[in-house]
């Protein structure tokens, strides 16, 4: 049986084009409370939770959950101050991100600034890890280990390519967030990875 390709020649080719071909494929839900609450999810709490409903894929948030997106809330007024004036070391101070809810705290980081912190989670990691190594790879477990990918490994690799292109963010998350999807069940089976 010969080798299932997957190509992303056109990333480096016609990158504008690649995305748009991958986002067009991406249909995650409840888009309305992304697009209508992203640039004012630091207005109120309402536009704050909605975005934490969207993130988590339906508009229930279990109580365990609800109590962090309440804790983050409390601590407002320090999101303000990184959307103003952005310092890692007062996000990391305040947040914690190695320590727990690695994922929503990295999302806390897009409400911030939606065109500098793309969004991660599992299926954008595995995208990253197969174009970056051409493995088929899980998110790791550990909250560390997640936010160091995405500090030291994806967030600038996406800013690279988003700036050399003039990229749309958003549509790069779509199709990255797509491609994931797409290759999970492709663990295992014999695939290469084509540049040209």
């Amino acid at each position: 049986m010969p080798d299932l390709i997957i190509s992303f020649s056109e990333l480096a080719f016609n990158p504008k084009q690649f995305i748009e071909d991958w986002s067009n494929h991406y249909d995650y839900g409840m888009e309305d409370y992304y697009s209508k609450n992203i640039d004012k999810g630091l207005d109120s709490y309402e536009n704050f939770i909605l975005l934490f409903q969207w993130k988590n894929g339906m508009p229930n948030i279990s109580k365990k959950k609800q109590v962090i997106v309440d804790g983050f809330w409390d601590n407002i007024s320090v999101l303000k101050t990184l959307r103003e004036n952005f310092s890692w070391e007062l996000f990391e101070t305040t947040f914690n991100p190695s320590k727990s809810s690695a994922i929503w705290k990295i999302f806390l980081l897009h409400i911030v600034d939606k065109n500098k912190f793309p969004i991660f989670d599992q299926h954008v990691y595995r995208f990253h890890k197969y174009y970056d190594e051409s493995i088929i790879e899980e998110i790791p477990y550990s909250n560390k280990k997640k936010y160091t990918y995405y500090k030291e490994h994806y967030l600038n690799w996406f800013n690279l390519i988003k700036e050399q292109d003039s990229l749309n963010p958003k549509k790069m998350d779509e199709a990255f967030f797509k491609l994931g999807q797409v290759i999970k069940p492709l663990k295992g089976l014999p695939l290469s990875l084509r540049y040209s």
